[in-house]
């Protein structure tokens, strides 16, 4: 099995590194990824990876859960994979994705960005990490 990388309050490479091959790997599985990004609970200091796919709307939550946790066993046991804990699969309803939407940002290219202590759409984000975002959704 791979080793779960380690969640703490401060954004690390390690997160953004094996967010990135999650992102990747569920790409080449066809997932339909239409957005990803990490995002910190204010109150808790706690991360999540968000992975936001009209797939979980059409096959339901459970099922794109078992895509991510399929793709997490499949990868080699040296290799870092987020654990199904840390991650959050949403239909294209999301609030953070529709906030973005009625940001000024517009559909500016956004991905591979930290974003931080900034309020879109009437959302408060304390800090985040986008790794893309389609903004056709």
């Amino acid at each position: 099995m791979a080793k779960e990388i380690f969640m703490t309050q401060w954004f690390s490479e390690e997160m953004k590194v094996a967010g990135d091959a999650l992102i990747t790997r569920l790409d080449a599985s066809d997932s339909k990824v239409a957005a990803a990004f990490w995002i910190q609970n204010p109150e808790e200091k706690t991360w999540e990876l968000t992975i936001i796919s009209p797939l979980v709307e059409s096959e339901g939550p459970r099922q794109y859960y078992k895509r991510i946790n399929e793709i997490n066993e499949s990868v080699k046991s040296d290799e870092m994979v987020v654990s199904l804990h840390d991650i959050r699969v949403s239909n294209t309803q999301n609030r953070i994705v529709n906030a973005f939407k009625r940001s000024v940002l517009g559909k500016a290219t956004l991905g591979n960005n930290r974003l931080g202590r900034n309020t879109l759409g009437g959302i408060y984000i304390e800090d985040m990490y986008l790794y893309r975002m389609d903004w056709d959704l």
